[in-house]
């Protein structure tokens, strides 16, 4: 390991725990690969990434991210009663309260949340799931380095964890 520092032109491998504002774990990425990002790209929120500015491997850190700076306050008006065929095609496909589906509209697809599963229709919240949420990461930096050129030229952090090429 480098005595590298994150900031931009770095690659960052971290491991993360993910709650929310009551404390409750919401994900976690330690039974699996760190994830990998290159700093200064739009792969991870922008206030997390701030976070990572300076720090080395080894380092741990929590940071709190109001719902603001996150993924948005919550909109009750995205809230949408959509006929089941419009989504499966009339493929009869079995729908359950929870699962997240892609819904297509004029800006391209975004992922909804089914809330209610009807004979006909579905009610799908269209809110990002953490949306109105304050979120809080606790941090493991595994390594910090120098990103190579092609890394920088694709906008993206390559190998486990990052982009595969």
């Amino acid at each position: 390991m480098s005595d590298c520092t994150a900031g931009p032109g770095t690659v960052i491998a971290f491991h993360y725990d993910l709650y929310d504002e009551s404390s409750e774990k919401i994900e976690s990425s330690e039974s699996g690969e760190p994830l990998l990002f290159l700093y200064g790209q739009n792969t991870i929120l922008a206030s997390l990434q701030e976070a990572f500015l300076n720090k080395a491997a080894g380092d741990d850190f929590s940071v709190t991210i109001p719902a603001g700076r996150a993924y948005g306050r919550y909109y009750p008006d995205r809230m949408q009663r959509v006929p089941i065929k419009q989504i499966d095609g009339g493929k009869k496909q079995k729908f359950h309260v929870g699962q997240v589906i892609n819904l297509q509209g004029q800006r391209g697809g975004s992922p909804g949340t089914i809330v209610k599963v009807g004979k006909f229709n579905l009610d799908i919240d269209a809110n990002h799931p953490l949306a109105g949420k304050d979120l809080t990461f606790d941090v493991k930096i595994v390594s910090v380095r120098e990103a190579s050129e092609d890394e920088i030229a694709h906008g993206h952090a390559h190998g486990p964890g990052g982009h595969q090429h």
